[in-house]
């Protein structure tokens, strides 16, 4: 979604602040809808669920603090579930390990 505007920042050209602008609006306003869903709920499709570190590079590169800050929200929700969900994952292993740890123990 906003790789053709890093490609060309990444030439050094200048880029079109309005149209990263009228891209960015609702592409954060689908990542917050998304979000809002239960994460069994969250598309991987970028059309409808836009990266969460293109909005902040994109949010960077309009210098705008308000755009920056619901970016980097929408990216600590998401860190914040995988780090749930590889709790979660790990927790029959860690039980395990806890439980021969006690074993041991006694």
């Amino acid at each position: 979604m906003f790789s053709h505007f890093f490609h060309r920042t990444s030439l050094a050209e200048q880029i079109d602040l309005d149209q990263l602008r009228k891209r960015f609006d609702p592409a954060i306003t689908k990542k917050l809808a998304v979000i809002k869903l239960p994460p069994s709920f969250w598309m991987q499709d970028p059309k409808i669920n836009p990266r969460a570190d293109h909005l902040l590079w994109a949010a960077l590169l309009l210098d705008d603090e308000d755009r920056a800050a619901l970016a980097f929200s929408a990216m600590a929700v998401e860190h914040e579930e995988r780090q749930r969900k590889h709790t979660t994952d790990d927790a029959p292993g860690a039980a395990e390990a806890l439980e021969d740890a006690v074993h041991e123990l006694l």
